[in-house]
């Protein structure tokens, strides 16, 4: 069975999201440059890179040693046009499995944006993406990790909505489950002549205690913990957290 990441992130997606643009990007480059002051000379990896907006955003930062790894192929030929049309020929692409990523202690700094991070069925699977990642973190490296709230998005949570964007009509449900540890959302979308669209994913939204548990696990020194990529405080309605943690230096 296609798993829902297998399926979304493909042909209507940068349709669905387009307010996930460059300028986006780069207000939360910016905020990053700023929180965690990764080194630009060092090598970075944008992991579940997607058309690769952040990347040029750090191109353009003077990031000279990029990689951006991501599962859909057809997101990461938009990576490539764009990259291209930057000058940012040498940024490194790599169709592959945040869970397995390849290497071994080859970057400085990794970052999980928009939310990336909570996409399999079980704990242990979301927890082999934190394993990978230390492994392929120089020591002393950092990852960064920006995820859901749980209760800010039970709390805002919109249950129906219905958007046109072009020519695209969009019906789209939402629903905790029963649990409330994961969010569900189905997006129908139709189109003139042609058949409707259905898209569904599911996220599992982990508490900061469990986050801090699955990175001690991992291996990592206790994170930083915050409520935004600037760096403000967490609270309960923050739209995000964001932990910083470091791979030891031994």
């Amino acid at each position: 069975m296609t798993a829902w990441y297998e399926r979304s992130f493909g042909r209507d997606y940068l349709a669905l999201y387009p307010h996930r643009n460059e300028a986006e990007a780069d207000r939360d480059v910016a905020a990053i440059l700023k929180l965690i002051a990764p080194p630009r000379d060092r090598p970075t990896l944008d992991l579940c890179c997607g058309a690769g907006r952040h990347l040029v955003s750090l191109a353009r930062a003077g990031f000279s040693h990029l990689t951006g790894l991501d599962l859909s192929g057809q997101l990461l030929a938009t990576a490539r046009q764009r990259l291209a049309s930057e000058g940012a020929d040498t940024v490194r692409l790599i169709q592959g499995d945040m869970r397995d990523i390849p290497g071994e202690a080859c970057y400085q700094t990794i970052l999980s944006l928009f939310t990336s991070f909570g996409y399999f069925e079980t704990d242990h699977e979301d927890a082999r993406v934190l394993h990978s990642a230390y492994r392929v973190l120089f020591p002393g490296g950092t990852l960064l990790l920006d995820t859901l709230n749980r209760s800010q998005v039970v709390a805002s949570l919109v249950p129906k909505e219905e958007r046109f964007m072009e020519d695209l009509h969009l019906q789209i449900e939402r629903r905790i489950s029963g649990d409330e540890q994961r969010v569900e959302k189905t997006t129908r979308v139709t189109q003139p002549g042609s058949p409707e669209t259905v898209y569904r994913e599911s996220v599992r939204m982990y508490t900061r205690e469990e986050i801090e548990d699955m990175l001690n696990d991992s291996g990592f020194d206790l994170p930083r913990f915050y409520g935004s990529l600037a760096g403000d405080p967490f609270s309960p309605t923050a739209s995000r957290m964001v932990f910083v943690a470091t791979k030891a230096r031994r």
